[in-house]
């Protein structure tokens, strides 16, 4: 009995670690062919040239990159929240995406919450690297954010 019983805590622990994180490839957190840890250069390579302030950097197609404090050339974090832009991460989500397509996209999230309306999906990398939110409010995407993993 004792063995049984062991054997079937090891069973189903193993199943809850394999089923708790959606594990994203790395390849998987950009937003229209740039990703965090990437330069700054290469961001302007891609969208074009990009209008500073403080920490942050602003580009045309209305993604705004979060500059790292020691390496003003490095991005952190990248968000967009603007309809109409164009920009998607690879898998196509993009700003105004319907809601159900995230999962479809990506699985179940390794985080969600509903925060002041919103519901909000957080996906790793299998890395642990980065990390993927999308935010979505009545039915469609209304920000999705790219970043380094803290």
């Amino acid at each position: 009995m004792k063995k049984f019983l062991g054997t079937a805590i090891a069973a189903g622990m193993m199943m809850a670690s394999t089923t708790a994180f959606a594990s994203i490839p790395s390849a998987e957190i950009a937003l229209g062919g740039v990703a965090p840890g990437m330069s700054v250069d290469e961001a302007v390579a891609v969208y074009g040239q990009a209008t500073y302030r403080g920490d942050d950097a602003y580009f045309q197609n209305g993604v705004k990159a979060d500059l790292d404090d020691f390496n003003r050339n490095l991005i952190e974090e990248l968000k967009i929240n603007r309809p109409g832009s164009g920009v998607a991460t690879p898998a196509g989500i993009g700003i105004s995406s319907p809601e159900s397509a995230i999962v479809e996209a990506y699985g179940q999230p390794d985080k969600m919450e509903y925060d002041d309306g919103k519901n909000e999906y957080t996906y790793y990398a299998s890395d642990s690297r980065m990390k993927l939110k999308i935010e979505a409010m009545n039915g469609a995407v209304v920000k999705i954010k790219c970043a380094l993993h803290d």
